[in-house]
């Protein structure tokens, strides 16, 4: 059988628009408008867009919906995403991302600025930090190990990939992926960031960290995901999980529209970044060793020499089992907050730079 030219570009050019344009359920819910694939080269300039994403369907039959904030500037520019979420149990970055969005609107926007709030709508509905799959199962999923992985046979697998696809990988050119620390863990404000790309690093600078850790990313990670199709990403840690921290979040928002001004997708004027930012490269983990109650003898972001006490672990009665002094000398990045511990469960970690790192340093 053979297809004319005409036909043959006519088809093509069909391939081309269904790709490259906005898809509608034609439903609502809640009012938004439902969509399946978010492109904002399709949307008109100088409007404020809220949708609904719909992932996969729940054990219900009914699907999880994401809610995504669109700024398509009056005037044309770059495409920034934020996204939040990832881990259903870190609640600042969802706070973090309300408060980013009070501060944006068509007139001060070049470009699009896409923002994502809360994209594991099942870890949100369940405080767990994975996806969390449904019916009679207790097992979680983490979504920031399998973001670009495409597979699509299980519920978790198929959420992830059609986010991926659909809504985040086709629609930025800088990302902020936003996280807090895991359960039971205290952070500061942190980055976790690529050196090796000179924009990532310079982005890391703009959030005006306590701590940025040079790092050359964790496979499947949306900051990684995204920094492999030659995107620049970070991971911005705020501070603490299942909690809202206040002074954390103002100093989050203000470090997300510093990059915005930075690379000319916000107008206005620099917010000036914390001095204080330590860049290390390199950390140490302490874990418990034995089981029992432990007592911090030190605080987040306290400076501490090799071999300095950091914490005191009890039995039943009271009666010291075991100390655990600083492997290195450095910055103490995380403490764990809940003080009943068994062999293995992390208990800190101290941070330091090695200038003898030859693929993540700080370039000058």
């Amino acid at each position: 059988m053979k297809i004319s030219k005409t036909l043959l570009t006519g088809l093509l050019a069909l391939s081309t628009i269904t790709l490259a344009k906005m898809e509608y359920t034609g439903d609502k819910y809640l009012g938004k408008d439902i969509i399946t694939n978010l492109d904002v080269s399709d949307l008109d300039s100088g409007k404020v867009y809220e949708f609904y994403f719909q992932g996969v369907e729940n054990s219900l039959g009914r699907p999880w919906y994401v809610p995504v904030t669109v700024i398509k500037g009056e005037k044309g520019g770059k495409r920034f995403l934020v996204n939040s979420g990832v881990h259903g149990n870190e609640l600042n970055p969802i706070l973090t991302s309300y408060k980013v969005k009070e501060n944006l609107n068509p007139k001060n926007v070049n470009g699009t600025v896409t923002i994502v709030h809360g994209m594991n709508v099942s870890g949100l509905l369940n405080n767990t930090r994975g996806y969390k799959f449904g019916a009679n199962s207790e097992s979680t999923s983490d979504l920031n190990r399998q973001m670009d992985a495409g597979k699509t046979t299980a519920a978790d697998q198929k959420y992830s990939t059609l986010i991926w696809q659909n809504l985040l990988s086709k629609n930025a050119d800088k990302v902020i992926d936003l996280h807090t620390s895991g359960k039971g863990s205290e952070f500061p404000l942190f980055v976790y960031a690529d050196f090796r790309n000179p924009d990532i690093q310079k982005m890391a600078e703009l959030t005006g960290a306590d701590v940025v850790k040079l790092d050359s990313g964790e496979k499947g990670s949306v900051e990684t995901s995204f920094v492999d199709v030659g995107i620049p990403s970070i991971t911005f840690e705020l501070g603490s999980s299942e909690t809202q921290q206040a002074e954390i979040v103002a100093r989050a928002v203000d470090g997300v529209l510093n990059n915005m001004i930075y690379f000319e997708n916000l107008t206005g004027k620099d917010i000036k970044p914390y001095e204080d930012t330590f860049y290390g490269n390199s950390w140490s983990r302490i874990r418990a060793e034995k089981g029992g109650y432990v007592e911090n003898k030190v605080k987040i972001m306290d400076k501490v020499k090799k071999g300095d006490l950091m914490f005191v672990q009890y039995d039943s009665f009271g009666k010291i089992v075991k100390e655990y002094k600083s492997p290195n000398s450095g910055i103490v990045v995380s403490i764990k907050d809940y003080p009943y511990s068994e062999p293995g469960d992390s208990l800190g970690r101290v941070i330091e730079y090695d200038a003898k790192d030859k693929e993540q340093f700080i370039k000058k």
